[in-house]
């Protein structure tokens, strides 16, 4: 009669560890996520980052040297994605990786592992960690835009609270 509880504890014990076995070996796992950009798989550090105390997160630009009309274009549109960011733009600085003609922005040397054009969301210690593909198309350019700003915004709404 006492046997009785003790199998059911353990049972109750071990069929969590079982369940979780079974998910890791047949490479269960949920397919979607919250975020609208590219979740990173390495891990890609700014050589040199030097972050402002205020500033929790950085939209970069890359822009090497080949890079011409297309961060020309990308370039305007972040401003807009920065402009919309309204009260919370004390907390997002604009940074360009690679050498364009722009004395209003903070400039890093270009890293060779980010593609030309797109955008990228470095954290404050200088690690980047989403990605954004350039797109020529004006309405999906938007549509990544607000996906950008969504990202930004979650982001810096999860770094208030902590």
């Amino acid at each position: 009669m006492k046997l009785k509880p003790m199998w059911m504890f353990v049972i109750c014990c071990i069929t969590p560890f079982i369940l979780a076995y079974a998910a890791i070996q047949t490479n269960w796992l949920p397919d979607n996520t919250t975020n609208k950009g590219r979740l990173l798989s390495n891990d890609i550090q700014v050589p040199n980052w030097q972050g402002n105390d205020n500033t929790l997160w950085s939209i970069a630009l890359s822009a090497p040297v080949d890079c011409g009309l297309v961060c020309a274009q990308q370039n305007q549109r972040l401003q807009k994605v920065y402009q919309a960011l309204g009260k919370k733009q004390d907390k997002v600085s604009l940074v360009i990786l690679g050498e364009v003609k722009n004395n209003e922005i903070t400039q890093y040397p270009a890293l060779p592992e980010l593609r030309a054009g797109w955008l990228y969301l470095v954290d404050h210690h200088g690690l980047v960690v989403l990605a954004y593909p350039y797109e020529e198309s004006e309405q999906k350019s938007r549509m990544l835009h607000k996906g950008l700003l969504s990202d930004l915004k979650k982001l810096l709404n999860y770094a208030r609270s902590s």
